[in-house]
């Protein structure tokens, strides 16, 4: 890549150095200008010189004047455009020649001293073409001044050659015309290279910080190993996903993380099975592979939280609960109130037989029944809000007990409460609604037997708020805990099926779970709150 990139950055210094332009060519036109302004200011107006048009004025002022007409004439050409402009370069300088060698014979010939301007001239010519050019100039230029010089020799006489003086100066023109067309570009090629490389090094290592950082700040962790199995790379989110912040690196995939060794191994047997998430031992958290192999060998592998992309989905489901709520609300209620309100009518008739009377109950137990199906179904939706605060939960639990024995006329040996201080982050409606559907499930699956429920809210040893709901009711089959969570599944033939299914929705978008106990008789169910450092976290 480097020789790649020499060759381009010398090929390129070479043509932007050899190329002419418009720019260039006026630049050079307000060099002829300035230098004919101070020529003219000189000989016209200092008295006491005696250099410029010391050996002919009249040709010295005839071609001045011709210089200054050919200079204006070249910067209205340059401002048209035409001819092209490397024809009007190569005729300037042809011009150049011609007229600085008419002034230096008008002043006294090589003895002048204006033989340096053709230097000059030669010198910024040089550095806009090329090197056969330069030196066919010097070559030109050489041979005029030798003419003129060889005229001064014939006309007046040979006190007014200096043919040593010519073969000095015509050896300087060469010299400058290689030097600056060799040498010198040689070396500008050389800094151009060096410094477009380094601007290259440096754009790659830029690039490369930029992706160290991207990786680093990436949600998803990032692993990649080579074909031996050694971590290359591993983000700060990888390394917190697999409990691994102080793992020093280099470090064999194994030794890493066993579990994740093994799933890399089960996909490499089975590439088409569909990668499974696995748990961590140390910390318990369940993430979510993608192995992703490389083009020379190794396997990049993203890690996400399976929790997370669970509650995601959660979330979407519930949006679409939501929507499905709303259209339950429009189209099933207005109707269910128009039949609820004509059993009502048909049940005041004065006419109305016994038999009749007993369809109608049964007609209007069961519209009562699709009324607290719909009212179930909009508690999905109106629950996807959460206002979670830290709250005192054995004073929850407490408030709860004495309204819910309240409204439902129980005794206090019917509903008990044992709490000892608990503190969890949880949205306190939430948490009411949860506890009341567990209270009115063991009242209406033990039918109108007198049971007691026990509601016990402690602390694990790590701290977390544990709440238990038991009573001594019929308890629930091990057929029907499978199901047990499932919308719409019921054991009583008046239930919704959509009690429990709602406290587990109410329980995971507070962060929270709920599980069925296994126990000897009735029913327990434990919840689990998040303490407010883990939500935090």
């Amino acid at each position: 890549m480097s020789a790649r990139t020499t060759a381009e950055g010398y090929s390129s210094a070479k043509s932007t150095v050899h190329v002419p332009d418009w720019q260039v060519l006026n630049l050079f036109n307000q060099y002829r200008f300035l230098l004919l302004l101070a020529s003219g200011s000189v000989y016209y107006l200092s008295e006491d010189q005696l250099t410029l048009g010391t050996r002919n004025g009249p040709l010295f002022e005839v071609a001045h004047l011709g210089y200054l007409v050919t200079t204006l004439s070249f910067a209205l050409l340059i401002r048209l455009r035409r001819p092209a402009v490397e024809t009007q370069f190569y005729l300037q300088n042809y011009m150049d020649i011609l007229l600085v060698c008419v002034l230096m014979y008008a002043s006294g010939g090589i003895q002048s001293g204006l033989g340096p301007l053709l230097l000059i001239n030669l010198a910024l010519f040089s550095q806009v073409s090329t090197a056969r050019h330069a030196l066919l100039f010097a070559a030109i230029g050489s041979i005029v001044v030798i003419v003129e010089e060889l005229l001064s020799n014939v006309l007046i006489g040979k006190q007014a050659a200096n043919f040593e003086a010519t073969a000095v100066l015509g050896s300087l023109l060469f010299a400058i015309a290689w030097v600056m067309t060799v040498p010198v570009r040689k070396a500008m090629n050389r800094q151009l290279v060096r410094s477009s490389h380094s601007r290259v090094v440096l754009d790659v290592e830029e690039i490369s910080q930029l992706n160290e950082e991207i990786i680093r700040e990436l949600d998803s962790g990032v692993v990649v190993i080579d074909p031996s199995g050694q971590v290359q790379l591993i983000n700060d989110t990888a390394r917190s996903l697999l409990a691994a912040e102080f793992t020093p690196m280099p470090v064999h995939l194994r030794q890493l993380c066993v579990e994740l060794m093994e799933s890399l191994q089960a996909s490499e047997r089975s590439p088409t099975r569909e990668t499974r998430p696995f748990d961590i031992a140390s910390t318990g958290q369940s993430l979510l592979p993608k192995f992703i192999p490389l083009s020379r060998g190794g396997v990049l592998i993203k890690l996400d939280d399976h929790t997370h992309i669970l509650q995601q989905f959660q979330q979407l489901k519930l949006a679409s609960l939501g929507r499905m709520s709303a259209s339950i609300a429009h189209e099933i209620r207005n109707p269910l109130g128009a039949i609820s309100h004509a059993v009502q009518l048909i049940e005041e008739s004065p006419q109305l037989a016994a038999n009749d009377a007993d369809l109608l109950q049964i007609a209007k137990r069961h519209t009562l029944r699709i009324n607290r199906i719909i009212e179930d179904v909009l508690q999905l939706s109106n629950r996807q809000q959460v206002r979670s605060s830290e709250v005192s939960v054995d004073e929850q639990v407490q408030d709860f007990a004495q309204r819910f024995i309240a409204e439902n006329e129980l005794s206090s040996e019917q509903l008990t409460v044992v709490t000892e201080p608990c503190r969890a982050l949880v949205d306190p409606g939430h948490l009411d609604q949860v506890l009341w559907n567990l209270c009115t499930n063991a009242q209406l699956h033990n039918d109108s037997r007198s049971i007691t429920i026990r509601i016990s809210c402690w602390q694990s040893d790590r701290g977390t708020t544990l709440i238990d709901v038991m009573d001594n009711g019929c308890g629930i089959s091990d057929m029907d805990k499978e199901n047990l969570f499932e919308p719409f599944y019921s054991t009583h033939h008046a239930g919704t099926g959509l009690g429990l299914f709602i406290i587990r929705e109410l329980c995971e978008i507070n962060k929270a779970s709920i599980e069925c106990v296994p126990g000897d008789t009735g029913a327990h169910f434990r919840i689990t709150l998040s303490a407010a450092q883990d939500m935090a976290a």
